[in-house]
């Protein structure tokens, strides 16, 4: 008799990272996405137009690096994402 595997939902939790010239955002998987963005929310605090900063950090995957100037950040969020592991 064959057995079957009962599908296990997982949950994804990315990033989400709004550019003012991109459309869609950069979705981005962090090992603590809460640290990553509130250090986010920080860098928009302290975003100075007339002193542009690069941004580079390291995700998970499918993006592993990112490279932004901290003038191009609109916002940020964090996502649940659910899916079914087989």
């Amino acid at each position: 008799m064959q057995q079957y595997h009962q599908p296990q939902t997982q949950i994804k939790t990315p990033v989400l990272l709004f550019l003012k010239v991109v459309g869609p955002p950069l979705v981005l998987y962090v090992d603590n996405h809460e640290e990553f963005y509130k250090e986010i929310i920080e860098i928009i605090k302290s975003t100075n137009e007339k002193s542009p900063r690069l941004i580079e950090r390291t995700a998970n995957g499918p993006l592993l690096n990112i490279a932004i100037l901290d003038t191009q950040i609109a916002g940020v969020a964090i996502q649940e994402e659910k899916y079914i592991q087989y």
